[in-house]
């Protein structure tokens, strides 16, 4: 019992770190343009949603972003489901690959030397493989992939260090957020790509 306890809290540590890093940002409607108070009037009116033209694959996805702003598409008509697109914007995104290492799980000084050595292992075998047998959180599973985020997502001192436009397309390098405890590899695998977003209002008549 006290087995499973224990696996199931390492389990949490590294949803949790995994899902933080890229969930830092406070106000996701920011990139809109509307002030607090109207997303408050608007959310106030029903449910507002954020449609990534990347991100959101779906046939209703598709179907919103086919929609002008000021546009609507009624789903269920028996409740009169409304989804309306409030506004449409392009935003920079970033995607990268890392390998993370978990502070409160193993020192430093052996998370370094450990790097130190995967980056030796990288003139010669795969990033994606890498971040496989080595990264301590869930990401791992997709070869370290971030997948498509904003600036605004990360922490600041994530964001200075890997998202600096000085760092070379495929480069390597090591990232520290020390206040965490968390420590990674760094591979810049993908250039920024201004992506579009939409703001939805979902009411119901």
């Amino acid at each position: 019992m006290k087995l499973l306890l224990f696996t199931l809290s390492l389990f949490c540590l590294q949803i949790n770190a995994q899902n933080t890093l890229f969930r830092n940002n406070q106000d996701k409607f920011a990139d809109f343009g509307f002030t607090k108070d109207k997303i408050s009037e608007l959310k106030s009116q029903g449910t507002l949603s954020i449609f990534n033209k990347e991100k959101h694959n779906s046939s209703l996805a598709a179907k919103l972003f086919e929609t002008k702003e000021g546009g609507s598409i009624t789903l269920n008509r028996a409740k009169k489901k409304k989804l309306t697109v409030i506004k449409r914007t392009e935003v920079e995104h970033f995607r990268l690959n890392y390998i993370f290492f978990d502070g409160n799980r193993m020192e430093y000084k052996v998370i370094d030397n450990l790097r130190d050595n995967i980056l030796v292992m990288t003139k010669t075998r795969k990033f994606e493989d890498l971040a496989q047998r080595y990264s301590m959180d869930m990401n791992k599973n997709t070869g370290g992939d971030s997948g498509w985020f904003k600036k605004r997502d990360v922490p600041e001192t994530f964001m200075n260090a890997a998202l600096s436009s000085m760092r070379a397309a495929n480069e390597t390098f090591k990232v520290d957020l020390e206040q965490q405890d968390w420590y990674y590899l760094i591979l810049k695998s993908y250039s920024p790509k201004m992506i579009e977003e939409i703001l939805v209002l979902e009411t119901i008549k």
